[in-house]
Order: C-alpha cells, then structure tokens, then sequence
C-alpha cells in the first residue's frame, strides 16, 4: 500500500472540455494547498494557433468539478500553458497573454483569485521570485521559432540573430516598474563559446548558430537563478545535447556554467541542483560552485535510468523526506514515490497517453503543494487532458 489516493477534478472530455496545469515546476497551488491553478482548452491534438484561446481559472483539489474561470489567454503552449501560477505571498494568479489579439508582443496579466480586474505586466512571466518581489522573463517568441512547443505561436516569422545583445533574460518587478535584462544572449553564447573544447569552439565559430534561453528557474532565497542555453544550426535539426545550464545572480553577475546537455533542471536549495545528464544517461546532483558545478551527494537511490520529471518532498527544504517523479514517453505513464531508504512504490498508472512524443503530449509532470502531501497531475486516462490530485494520508 503506498498510502496515496488520486481523484479526478475537472470533466468534461465528451463536450470537448479539456484542462490542464502548468509545468511541473512552476507553482500550480496556492500557499495552503487547496487550489489549483490550470488553464482550459476547447481541443486537442493539435498545435495551438496564434488565435486559440484558453481559459485561465481555478478548481479547488475537495471540490471535484469546482473548475472556475478568471481570465483568458492566447499565449499558451501545451507543456506549459500560458504559465499560470500564484505569486507567492498574495491570493493573485499570473499568466501570460498577448497584448493585443493579432500581435506577436506578449504580456503578463495578474488577477485577483476572485477574478475581476486584471493588471499588467510589460513582458511575460517564466518565473518568480520565491520573495514575490520579481519575475524572470524569457522571449516567447524566440523561444516559439526555435523551439516550437515552449513558446507561444506567431502571426509573423520573427526575424532572427544568432546571439542578440539587446535580449536574453530579464528582471522584471511584481508591483511596477521597467524590465532589466541582466543575461543578454550575446553574453551568455561567448561565455559558454570560449569553455567548450577547442574543436567545438571552432565548429560553433566556422558554422554559426542561433542561440536561445528556455526554463529560467530562481533558487530559494531568491539570489541565483538557472537557465538552460540551447543552440541549433539554422535549416538543422536539435537534440538535448545541444546546450549548456547556467547559473547567474539576479542582478546579472556571477556567470557560471553548471553542466553541459542537462535536462529538468530543479533546485535543492540554495547551492545544490539535480538534473537528468543526457551525455551519460544518469540522474546528477551537482554544487552550484564559482568554478562550475562539483557533483553532491543526496539524490535517490532508485535506480532511476530514464528522463522522469523528478521532485523533492517537500518542495523548498534541502533534506528531501521524499521523492516523486513520472514516467513519460509512453502509453502508460507510471507516477512513482520514494521515502529515503525505501523502494520505489507506484501511487498509479495512467493509461491512454498517446501520441507519447510531440510538441502536443501529455506529461503528468507531478507538482507538489508546500507540504508536499498533494500532487497536482494532468492525464489524458479519460480521453482527454484533465488534472487530478493524489493526496498523502
């Protein structure tokens, strides 16, 4: 017995409902566990159109069915929807828009629980800072152009730099003000350009890449943030060796490179990050160290030999009582638990996931409360997406 229960909250597949919730890292729940955050579709299969909205809104994890409605959305993909999350501290939602329908410029837009008048950010969310006092902040449509299905769907075909230096990650306020980029991509390619080996660092020289940053993540406390760097040749094809994760101070300074061709990159506390190593096909937990990062002890001994969505339990301590993670890319997708010193048990299996790979699958990408106790899943068992809660006893 794993002393788990799972239960369904939203509904709706037979009349072309579907609800989903934000990426497994980002924070889905509000800070007493009781609601979740998601958004809602009227397709699926497909990609999304620059035109297709989503529903942004609520469902209480005790109220099956409770699915309320508090903005709308035309910035969303399916991994990651249009990023709706509580800020932390505050009974608020953030989610991602376009500033006007037809444009190609996005926007944040936050909302009080209740609903109700929405105010706006200059630039999208990616992620928050755990103090509430700013965001991170990515180019979705870059990110859309080279890497379809993180960013957000365009009208236009941006045009594009290899390495711009007037874009990258930015810092954005919670509560007003002007946007800081503090990682120009330009800065961030040269830096990684001259620690790669000496025949890559010329391959990258004499056949030029476009670069581009995906999954900005802060560490607790709120002093580093991560952020993967990835590369392709233009008219190429990608894969997940091709990219670095850094780590850099909000403010912009302190560049380091954490590890090369890693993948689900979370945080355990403020110095220590574990990660799926796609060049040696392993869990790694590494130091975030001025010199780059020292491999560390503390990861699971599971035994774990695929690229699962990995979590700690709780979330925000650096001595895990736990460890979740699924198991994607397949038709029956496995949600597993791990207490330290025990086996791995199995809390469900979730069958009907197909198409397994693609812009347009569905991962459960287990997200955990603050207590660690409830889980936030998103399957499409029923036939189509809908997001259930597993609870703890």
């Amino acid at each position: 017995m794993t002393g788990w229960t799972v239960r369904q909250l939203t509904f709706g597949t037979e009349a072309g409902r579907y609800f989903s919730h934000s990426y497994y890292d980002i924070p889905v729940w509000d800070a007493a566990g009781r609601r979740i955050a998601g958004f809602e579709t009227a397709f699926a299969g497909r990609p999304p159109a620059p035109g297709d909205a989503v529903g942004v809104g609520i469902v209480e994890a005790d109220r099956p069915g409770s699915w309320r409605e508090i903005g709308r959305s035309t910035a969303w993909s399916w991994q990651q929807g249009p990023m709706a999350q509580w800020l932390p501290g505050r009974d608020e939602i953030v989610w991602n828009d376009r500033i006007a329908p037809g444009s190609d410029a996005f926007v944040a837009r936050i909302a009080n629980a209740e609903g109700g008048e929405t105010r706006v950010l200059p630039r999208p969310v990616y992620a928050l800072d755990p103090g509430g006092r700013f965001a991170l902040s990515l180019d979705m449509a870059r990110l859309d152009a080279l890497r379809p299905g993180y960013g957000y769907a365009l009208h236009a075909a941006p045009a594009l730099h290899p390495a711009p230096a007037d874009d990258g990650v930015w810092r954005m306020p919670l509560d007003g003000g002007a946007a800081r980029l503090v990682l120009p991509l330009a800065e961030a390619a040269a830096f990684v350009r001259a620690r790669l080996p000496l025949r890559e660092r010329i391959d990258h020289r004499l056949r030029p890449r476009h670069y581009w940053f995906n999954h900005a993540k802060i560490a607790p406390g709120g002093a580093r943030f991560t952020v993967k760097l990835r590369w392709r040749r233009p008219g190429h094809g990608w894969n997940g060796t091709m990219g670095v994760s850094l780590t850099c101070g909000v403010d912009g300074a302190d560049l380091r490179l954490l590890a090369r061709a890693s993948s689900h990159v979370i945080w355990l506390g403020p110095d220590r990050l574990y990660f799926w190593d796609e060049m040696r096909a392993r869990l790694r937990m590494v130091r975030d160290a001025p010199e780059g990062g020292e491999e560390a002890d503390g990861l699971p001994d599971a035994g774990i030999g695929a690229n699962v969505h990995l979590r700690h339990l709780p979330p925000g301590t650096d001595r895990p009582e736990g460890w979740v993670w699924d198991t994607p890319y397949a038709e029956r997708v496995r949600l597993l638990h791990m207490r330290p010193g025990a086996a791995p048990e199995e809390i469900a299996a979730f069958g009907g996931h197909a198409p397994a790979r693609g812009p347009f699958r569905c991962d459960l990408h287990p997200c955990p409360d603050a207590s660690g106790r409830r889980l936030a899943l998103t399957s499409l068992q029923g036939g189509g997406r809908q997001i259930h809660v597993a609870e703890r006893a």
